[in-house]
C-alpha cells in the first residue's frame, strides 16, 4: 500500500480510537442539528471571500436571494463536502460548477437556480419555438476568461430583466422553461469549439432561403394505343453517338475538377485560423433526454442560437457535468473523442457519477422484475442489505464529515476505486462508530441508496410581460450574420413600414457586395408579406395575405421594364378565376382555373410600340395583333365540337378554330372564317361567300354543316371577338389601376392594429377617452337637487342667510316625507298580505293588544306556515328602516358641505 495510504488509515484509526472512549447516544433532529452546527463546519460563509455584488438595489430582492436557509446551508455543506472528495479520488480533473454566488453575492446550489416555470405562451411550450425565443430575447456575453468557469451564477428572473448573459445564463433560463413545459432537460457544462463559445455564425449556411417553392408537374405520359402510327426508325450512328458521349464525359469531368477546385479554394479562406485554447473552452448547452413530450432520440440544444444539434456533433468537445433541478451528475467516460461516443444513461453509475443517490429508474426495476422469479432469494438478501447512506441520518452525515479527517465519499457508497485502499478494520470503525445494524459489503455494487430531496429553488417565479413577449428582441432589433449574409430582425410594430425580418446577401466574405435582399412584413393594410429584391438584376418578387380587394397573392416585376410583370391571384376569390398574368411589352398572357366555360388562358399579341413619348395624361391603348385562348376539354360536348384553340387575328380579319381531338383520329379538325370587308360597317349587310369559310375534318364520316349555321358561327365569332377586346382593354385598366394603388399603398405603409390591442388602436383609445370624458361630464350634470327650492323664489343670484336656513329646512322636511310615504306603502302592503293569511287561516294568526307578534310570525315563516311574500314585506320594512337613517344623515352632510347655503350664499 502507498504511504498516502498508510497515513490515511493511522489517522483513522487514531481518531476511532479517541471517540471510543466516548459514548454515542442517538439524539434527536433538533439536537443534531445543534450538534452539527457546534461543530464549526465549512459553511456557504465560509467557502468564498468577500463577494461582488452585481445587483443594484439589493434590498428590493426577496430574502431567499439575500440570504441562504438552514436547509440550503446543509446543502451547501454536502455540496462542499462531496467537491473535496471529488478533488481528492480525481485530482487532476477540472473543477465543477456547483455553488456559485448569485447576483446578491450569496453562494447558490446551481441545482436550485433553476426555476421550472410555465409561461402563458402557446409559443413557448415547444421546444425548438422556446429556443428560437430565448436566442432572439438575449444578447449574449462571452466567458472571461473562456477557459474559466463564472464565478457568477445570476437568477434567471434578472436575466429576463436585463436581457443579457453568458452561456451558463443562457442554458439556466432554457431548461427552466424547457423543464416547465414538461421535457425532460438538462444543463450540460463542457467544453466547445471556439466558433460555438464565441457563437461565430458566419460560416453557418443562410437559414433564410430566397428561392421559393415551386411545385414539380410531373409530365403527362402518353397513352400508347393499339393502332398509332409507326415512329420513323433511329438511323442515328452508334459510333457518332458514342463518340458524342465520350466528349460529354470529358466534358463532365472538366467541369467537375474545376467546381472541386473552386470548393477547396472556398473552403480554404473559410478554413477558422488555429485556435490556441482549443479544448479548454468552458461551455454550457442545454440537453433533452427521450422519454416525454413525444422526445424519442436524445439530442443538444445549443441556446445561445435555437439550433438543435445531435449529441455526436463535433463541435463539443467534452463533458464535465449535467444537472437539473433535482440531481447533479459528474460525467465519468472518456472524452479524448469528443462527445462521439457518450452515452446519457444517467442511471449507469459507471459512466455518470451523482452527487445525491438515487432510487433505480422505472426502467431498471422494470428489467429487473422480469428477473424476479429466479433470484426471489438474493433480491430479499439484497434489500436487507443496507449501505451507508440508507443508514446514514442527514445530522449524522454532516457529524461524520466533520470527523472523517479525509472526508471519505459517504454520498455514493459505489466508489470502489477509493475503498479499496483501505483494510476491512477501517471500514468496520467507520461502521460501528455511527450504526448499529450489520455491516454490509462495501464494496457491493447491488445497494440502493435513500433519496435525498433538494430545497426548493430560490428564484422567484419567472415572467414575461406580454409587452415584453411582443418585443422580443432588446431594443425591438436584433442582427446577427452568417456566411455571406446579415440579418435582421425587428419586432412587430416597431419599424414604420411593419417590416420584421430582413436579410442582406452578399457575393464577399466582407459584406460589402450586395446581390440580394429578402424583407418579410407582418400586420400591413396591404397584406405584403414578404418582399425579394435581385440587386444584380433589378427583379422584385412580392408576396401578400389574403385579404385583398384585388385578390393579389404574388407580384413579380422589373425595375427597368414598365411591362415586364407577372401577377398570381387567389383564383378562387376572384369571379373570374384568374390565376396568372403575366405582361410583357408585346404580349399579355392570362391563365385561368377552374373557368365555367373550360377556359384555361389567353394570350394577347400587341404591336410594337414606337419610341415617341406621349403626354402624361394621356392614356395610349397597344394595338392588337391577335388573340389566342385555349380551353380545357368539357366532356359535355363531342370532340369535334368543342373547341381547344380558337385564335382572333385581329389584324388579317381572321378567326382559326382547332377542336379537341377525337380518340379515334390522329390530327383535329380545324375550321378557319375569313371577316368580309365590310363586316365592321353597321348599315351595310354582307352576304355569305364560301370564300369566308374553310375547313378541314378529321373525321370524314361525320355529316357536313349547313351554310345556314356556318354562317351564325362566323357572326357569333364577331360579337364574341367584341366582348374579348372590351376584357383585353379592362385586363390593361386594372393592371394599371394596380399599379397606382401599389404605390400610394408604398407610400403610406400603414400598419393594421386589432381592435382587442388597446396599446396600439388609437380609435379605441380615442373611444375610452371620450367615455372617460362622458361620465365626468355626466358627474358634472347630476339633478341640481336645490333647483326646484331656487326656482321657487326666482333663482337669484345670492340669498340670505334666512333664506338659506329655510331652504335647508324644506329640504329635510320633504326628504322626511318621502321617506314616511315610502314606509306607508310597505306597511300597506304588508298588512293587505296579513290579512289575507288571516282570512285564510284565522287560528294561526296571533295578536296581542292589537299588535302583530314579530317573533311567533318569523318562527312560523321559518316553518313555512305563512307566505314566502310576508317574509318579503318584513325584510323591506326593516332595510328601510336602517337605510332612512343612512341617508339622512347623508343629505344633513351635502347640506352642510353645500357652498351655496354658507356665506356669502352666492347661488349662481
Amino acid at each position: 500500500m502507498s504511504k498516502i495510504a498508510d497515513e490515511s488509515e493511522e489517522l483513522l484509526v487514531a481518531s476511532f480510537q479517541k471517540d471510543e472512549s466516548d459514548e454515542f447516544v442517538a439524539e434527536s433532529i433538533d439536537d443534531q442539528h445543534e450538534a452539527a452546527s457546534s461543530a464549526k463546519l465549512l459553511t456557504a460563509d465560509g467557502l468564498y471571500p468577500v463577494s461582488p455584488i452585481t445587483c443594484l438595489n439589493i434590498e428590493q430582492h426577496a430574502e431567499s436571494y439575500r440570504s441562504n436557509s438552514k436547509r440550503e446551508d446543509l446543502i451547501l455543506t454536502y455540496v462542499e463536502n462531496f467537491r473535496r472528495q471529488y478533488h481528492h479520488i480525481y485530482p487532476h480533473r477540472s473543477a465543477l460548477l456547483l455553488n456559485p454566488l448569485n447576483e446578491c453575492g450569496v453562494p447558490k446550489f446551481v441545482c436550485t437556480t433553476i426555476r421550472s416555470t410555465m409561461l402563458p405562451y402557446s409559443d413557448l411550450t415547444e421546444w425548438h419555438l422556446a429556443a428560437e425565443f430565448l436566442a432572439d430575447h438575449l444578447n449574449y456575453d462571452f466567458l472571461n476568461p473562456s477557459y474559466q468557469l463564472p464565478p457568477i451564477l445570476s437568477s434567471p428572473t434578472k436575466i429576463l430583466v436585463e436581457q443579457h448573459g453568458n452561456c451558463f445564463d443562457y442554458a439556466n433560463l432554457l431548461c427552466s422553461l424547457l423543464i416547465g413545459a414538461g421535457y425532460d432537460a438538462y444543463i450540460v457544462s463542457g467544453y466547445a469549439t471556439r466558433e460555438i463559445c464565441c457563437m461565430d455564425t458566419t460560416r453557418l449556411p443562410n437559414p433564410y432561403s430566397r428561392r421559393r417553392e415551386t411545385e414539380d408537374v410531373e409530365p403527362v405520359k402518353c397513352q400508347c394505343k393499339k393502332y398509332a402510327v409507326k415512329p420513323l426508325k433511329d438511323l442515328t450512328s452508334t459510333y457518332d453517338a458514342y463518340m458524342r458521349q465520350r466528349h460529354l464525359d470529358v466534358i463532365k469531368i472538366e467541369k467537375n475538377r474545376i467546381e472541386n477546385e473552386e470548393n477547396r479554394r472556398k473552403a480554404e479562406i473559410e478554413r477558422p485560423i488555429d485556435d490556441p485554447l482549443y479544448g479548454v473552452r468552458i461551455h454550457a448547452w442545454t440537453l433533452i433526454l427521450p422519454g416525454k413530450c413525444d422526445i424519442t432520440d436524445a439530442f443538444y440544444i445549443e441556446p445561445t442560437t435555437g439550433y438543435a444539434k445531435s449529441t455526436d456533433d463535433s463541435e463539443y468537445l467534452g463533458v464535465e457535468s449535467v444537472w437539473n433541478n433535482q440531481n447533479y451528475w459528474i460525467n465519468m467516460q472518456d472524452c479524448s473523442d469528443g462527445c462521439k461516443s457518450l452515452q446519457f444513461d444517467l442511471n449507469d453509475q459507471a459512466r455518470w457519477e451523482c452527487m445525491f443517490p438515487r432510487s433505480t429508474s422505472n426502467t431498471d426495476s422494470f428489467t429487473n422484475n422480469i428477473h424476479a422469479d429466479d433470484n426471489d432469494e438474493n433480491s430479499s438478501q439484497q434489500r436487507s442489505i443496507l449501505t451507508l447512506s440508507n443508514q446514514m441520518d442527514w445530522f449524522d452525515k454532516i457529524k461524520f464529515y466533520s470527523t472523517n479527517p479525509l472526508h471519505l465519499p459517504v454520498s455514493n457508497i459505489n466508489a470502489i476505486s477509493y475503498y479499496e485502499h483501505y483494510p476491512d478494520r477501517i471500514k468496520s470503525e467507520i461502521y460501528k462508530q455511527f450504526y448499529t445494524s450489520t455491516i454490509p459489503n462495501i464494496a457491493t455494487r447491488d445497494t440502493i441508496p435513500n433519496e435525498i430531496d433538494l430545497p426548493l429553488s430560490w428564484v422567484d417565479p419567472l415572467d414575461i410581460t406580454s409587452k415584453n413577449f411582443q418585443k422580443r428582441y432588446p431594443n425591438a432589433r436584433k442582427t446577427c450574420y452568417f456566411k455571406k449574409t446579415c440579418v435582421q430582425k425587428y419586432a412587430p410594430y416597431s419599424m414604420k413600414d411593419g417590416i420584421v425580418l430582413k436579410v442582406l446577401e452578399f457575393d464577399d466574405y466582407d459584406f460589402s457586395d450586395l446581390i440580394y435582399i429578402i424583407c418579410r412584413y407582418e400586420h400591413r393594410y396591404d397584406k405584403l408579406e414578404m418582399r425579394e429584391y435581385d440587386v444584380k438584376t433589378n427583379r422584385v418578387y412580392e408576396k401578400y395575405r389574403p385579404g385583398r380587394n384585388d385578390h393579389w397573392k404574388e407580384y413579380i416585376y422589373n425595375f427597368e421594364s414598365s411591362f415586364d410583370r407577372t401577377m398570381i391571384f387567389y383564383n378562387k376569390s376572384r369571379p373570374d378565376n384568374l390565376f396568372k398574368r403575366h405582361e410583357t411589352p408585346n404580349e399579355l398572357t392570362e391563365y385561368f382555373v377552374d373557368h365555367e366555360h373550360c377556359l384555361a388562358s389567353r394570350k394577347i399579341i400587341f404591336e410594337t410600340q414606337s419610341n415617341q413619348v406621349s403626354p402624361a395624361h394621356k392614356v395610349t391603348r397597344r394595338s392588337i395583333l391577335s388573340i389566342t385562348e385555349r380551353f380545357n376539354r368539357n366532356p359535355s360536348l363531342n370532340s369535334n365540337d368543342d373547341i381547344q384553340e380558337l385564335l382572333y387575328a385581329v389584324k388579317d380579319n381572321k378567326f382559326i378554330l382547332t377542336y379537341h381531338r377525337d380518340a379515334n383520329c390522329i390530327t383535329p379538325s380545324v375550321r378557319t372564317f375569313i371577316k368580309p370587308a365590310n363586316w365592321n360597317d353597321k348599315t351595310f349587310a354582307f352576304k355569305w361567300n364560301d370564300d369566308l369559310h374553310k375547313i378541314y375534318q378529321a373525321d370524314a364520316d361525320l355529316p357536313p354543316t349547313s351554310q345556314r349555321d356556318v354562317f351564325a358561327q362566323l357572326l357569333q365569332l364577331i360579337k364574341r371577338e367584341e366582348n374579348v377586346i372590351k376584357q383585353v382593354r379592362k385586363s390593361e385598366d386594372e393592371i394599371r389601376e394596380l399599379q397606382s394603388c401599389r404605390q400610394q399603398e408604398e407610400l403610406a405603409s400603414d400598419l393594421e392594429v386589432s381592435i382587442y390591442d388597446i396599446d396600439r388602436n388609437e380609435k379605441s383609445k380615442l373611444y375610452n377617452e371620450l367615455l372617460e370624458e362622458g361620465v365626468e361630464q355626466n358627474k358634472d350634470d347630476e339633478i341640481d337637487y336645490l333647483a326646484p327650492y331656487l326656482a321657487a323664489i326666482g333663482n337669484p343670484k345670492r340669498i340670505t342667510a334666512q333664506i338659506a336656513e329655510q331652504i335647508r329646512h324644506k329640504v329635510t322636511l320633504d326628504f322626511e316625507h318621502q321617506l314616511v310615504r315610502r314606509a306607508n306603502v310597505i306597511q300597506s302592503h304588508y298588512e293587505a298580505e296579513l290579512t289575507y293569511l288571516a282570512a285564510k287561516n284565522p287560528t294561526s294568526i296571533e295578536h296581542q293588544q292589537g299588535k302583530f307578534r314579530l317573533a311567533i310570525l318569523e318562527q312560523r315563516l321559518k316553518e313555512s306556515v305563512y307566505s314566502h311574500s310576508l317574509l318579503t314585506f318584513i325584510d323591506c320594512l326593516f332595510s328601510h328602516e336602517q337605510s332612512s337613517q343612512r341617508n339622512y344623515s347623508e343629505l344633513e352632510n351635502k347640506l352642510d358641505k353645500d357652498a351655496r347655503l354658507k356665506e356669502p350664499y352666492v347661488v349662481r
